[in-house]
This record gives structure tokens, C-alpha cells and sequence, in this order.
């Protein structure tokens, strides 16, 4: 996201990028599976925060929602985050046409609900601010 924030800068384009929000978590979970993360106390006690800032705070707010859904893959929050967005009328893009859910990289499957929601697909992040703009 990165890049799309420094495509914007240089054509004077305000962007305001909303990422996951890591800086809190604890560094020996972050290689784990979404569902080994949610056996440390600690993180699952700041999980319904996360979402709760995500979908009130960013979501709510938000013109355009982009999944960055890379290999096809969500989790259970972004799903959420996705129906969220659907449900207040934002125009949702996504990185790739499949989307896919489960035990990330191995156990995926494809889900056809969260697909229907998502208006286009983007290839790249010029794509993307192109038709922003």
C-alpha cells in the first residue's frame, strides 16, 4: 500500500490508506496461522477491538474499500470487513478475482459470497488510482 500512497503524493491526489494494524501484537505470533494466534490469551483479548476499530472507524468512514486478497486469500475479519463495506454502499475493488478463505496457504477453498461483492478487480496499485481519480 505503499505505492499507491506514493502514486497519489505525486499527483497531488489525497489518500488516506487504512492497513491491519500490527504494531500492537506480539512478534513470536505474527508467522502463526490466524487460528494458532487465537489460542495466546493476550491476542484474543485485543481481536474484537481490532475489528471493532476496523469496521466503525475505518470502514464506516471510508469512500472506496480495496482487498488486498493476494493468492485470493481473506480472513474471517476482512470477510467481515467486506460484508461491512457492502452493507454501507462502498464501491470495494480487490487485487484478485477469486476469493478464497481457510487455513492459509494450504487448506483454502473458494468462497463465492464475498466474491459477488466486490465491483472490480485491480491488478496493481495504478490500476487502482486510475479510477480514483
Amino acid at each position: 500500500m505503499g505505492e499507491l500512497k506514493r502514486l497519489a503524493n505525486e499527483r497531488d491526489f489525497y489518500l488516506t490508506v487504512l492497513v491491519p494494524n500490527f504494531e500492537n501484537s506480539e512478534s513470536h505470533l505474527s508467522h502463526l496461522s490466524e487460528k494458532e494466534r487465537m489460542r495466546d490469551n493476550g491476542y484474543r483479548a485485543t481481536v474484537a477491538g481490532k475489528v471493532y476499530d476496523h469496521l466503525f472507524r475505518k470502514v464506516n468512514v471510508a469512500d472506496v474499500c480495496f482487498i488486498f486478497n493476494k493468492n485470493g486469500y481473506i480472513g474471517a475479519n476482512t470477510n467481515g470487513e467486506l460484508f461491512a463495506a457492502a452493507m454501507a454502499g462502498k464501491l470495494i475493488y480487490s487485487l484478485e478475482s477469486e476469493i478464497k478463505m481457510g487455513d492459509y496457504p494450504d487448506g483454502l477453498y473458494e468462497e463465492p459470497s464475498p466474491r459477488k461483492l466486490v465491483h472490480e478487480v485491480v491488478s496493481a496499485p495504478q490500476d487502482l488510482l486510475n479510477r480514483l481519480i
